[in-house]
């Protein structure tokens, strides 16, 4: 089983801009392979847009559990993941996010 790790560092997360991403109704995926760790890195980002905090964090913690749920199937070692929530992932159904995330995983690592 793959270790997960969280990103911490702004240069992470700027870093994977440049890479690949996958825009969904529910979240925006943004991924960057590194050739330096045999780790899995994710990190979660909720703008204000999507509501207060209260909402903020309900998207971010639905975020990580879909993460949580999936990422070791369909994630690869070596690659640092950005999740992008978006207001929509509040109201829509569990199962379909974790199907959404997984279709986006699969057309990431094509």
């Amino acid at each position: 089983m793959a270790t997960l790790q969280t990103l911490k560092t702004s240069k992470d997360f700027q870093a994977a801009k440049k890479g690949k991403f996958f825009r969904s109704d529910s979240f925006l995926l943004q991924a960057l392979k590194v050739s330096n760790e045999d780790v899995i890195k994710i990190g979660y980002t909720v703008t204000k847009q999507n509501g207060n905090a209260v909402v903020r964090n309900r998207i971010k913690r639905r975020l990580r559990q879909i993460v949580a749920d999936v990422i070791h199937d369909y994630g690869k070692l070596n690659w640092n993941y950005v999740l992008i929530g978006k207001k929509k992932i509040v109201t829509e159904d569990f199962e379909d996010l974790k199907q959404e995330f997984k279709t986006a995983l699969k057309i990431i690592h094509k």
